[in-house]
């Protein structure tokens, strides 16, 4: 195969890349990870004013996955990071990675700069975990793909996911999905209300939504309920329904979350029902209590209550019912009838009889 020459126009801007990036740095590297050293060496050359949320940005990744990136290469020596007092980043230094190597650290030509991990605080110290999921990803080969593609389960996700992003998936969207499958430990559920949420918010790109679900692994997120809540949906919910008791200005606790996801999902009803429910509460016993109110929700569920139309329905026989029960009552005080008072058998007199009895005595 005849050779081909590289080269290059003299005119042409360019970013300089060390050998020893190549060498001995990139290969340990995530792909994230690469692309924001690259951009950081870009935009040292351009002077290009930069901040997390502009490079999360530019590259479709969370904020979250920026800070990883640079706490990594901080760690490796290639970078060093300034904080303000809240812990913010608020200056990073490309340190000359050409000196030797001693001990897996380079020497930095910025002065002394504090580690990331041990100047984080305030905010971004939550924000970045101690150990970096990402590095550990591991490589699907086509025949472990293949494995994958042939179990049920995962078969649907992947057609799913097709339908979803609207396009045929690559092998490095595969190996992303049996990354979050396999790894993570997501079921499918979980994965298929990632997807839903992060194309639903205009993500398509199946990193990003690796990311989100890198976040949401670190969070300790388990189930669609748990994702609901961190995304919003379901976090609107229990608010809504703590501002209809009066109790806004807090989060609710356990037991107020089980209560409303078991009207929601046990029972079946919606907002607007709870809502409802919660409202008759206040206006009967003037306080909030979650027993009270699902004693009407349990009453509306025997009786297949499911729209408001049903509501007013049932309550219109309510208010039939109570007539009726009370009917009865007036009608005996308006025509004299008898009651429990009235009732026994009358006697008959001989009133003449009585006049010469009580004469003689």
């Amino acid at each position: 195969m005849d050779r081909i020459s590289l080269y290059e126009k003299k005119d042409m801007s360019y970013t300089k890349v060390s050998n020893s990036f190549i060498d001995h740095y990139m290969t340990d590297a995530n792909e994230a990870q690469i692309k924001i050293y690259l951009y950081l060496l870009r935009s040292v050359v351009s002077g290009d004013e930069i901040s997390v949320a502009v490079i999360a940005d530019r590259f479709n990744y969370t904020e979250r996955d920026i800070l990883r990136s640079l706490i990594y290469w901080d760690k490796q020596g290639l970078i060093s990071l300034d904080h303000d007092d809240y812990g913010n980043v608020r200056g990073i230094c490309l340190n000359n990675i050409e000196k030797p190597v001693f001990h897996g650290s380079i020497a930095p030509i910025c002065g002394e700069m504090t580690p990331a991990e041990k100047s984080m605080s305030g905010p971004e110290k939550a924000a970045a975990p101690e150990h970096n999921v990402s590095s550990a990803r591991p490589f699907y080969s086509a025949g472990q793909i293949q494995e994958f593609r042939e179990n049920a389960e995962v078969k649907g996700l992947l057609f799913m996911t097709e339908q979803y992003l609207g396009r045929p998936l690559s092998s490095s969207d595969y190996s992303s999905i049996l990354y979050i499958y396999d790894s993570l430990h997501f079921d499918v559920t979980l994965i298929e209300y990632l997807i839903d949420h992060c194309v639903n918010s205009g993500h398509r790109n199946m990193r990003y939504i690796e990311s989100v679900a890198l976040d949401w692994n670190e969070k300790g997120i388990r189930s669609v309920e748990d994702a609901k809540y961190e995304t919003g949906t379901g976090r609107r919910e229990f608010y809504d329904v703590l501002k209809a008791f009066g109790l806004s200005g807090r989060n609710p606790v356990k037991t107020e979350m089980d209560y409303i996801r078991r009207w929601r999902d046990e029972y079946g009803f919606s907002s607007e029902l709870i809502i409802e429910a919660v409202n008759r509460t206040m206006n009967a016993i003037s306080k909030p209590s979650f027993q009270y109110a699902d004693s009407i929700l349990q009453r509306w569920r025997a009786k297949h209550v499911s729209k408001m139309s049903d509501v007013v329905e049932d309550d219109k026989v309510h208010e039939t019912r109570k007539r009726e029960n009370t009917a009865p009552v007036k009608q005996q005080e308006k025509t004299g009838t008898s009651t429990r008072f009235t009732n026994f058998k009358e006697r008959d007199y001989d009133f003449s009889e009585l006049e010469k009895k009580f004469a003689r005595n």
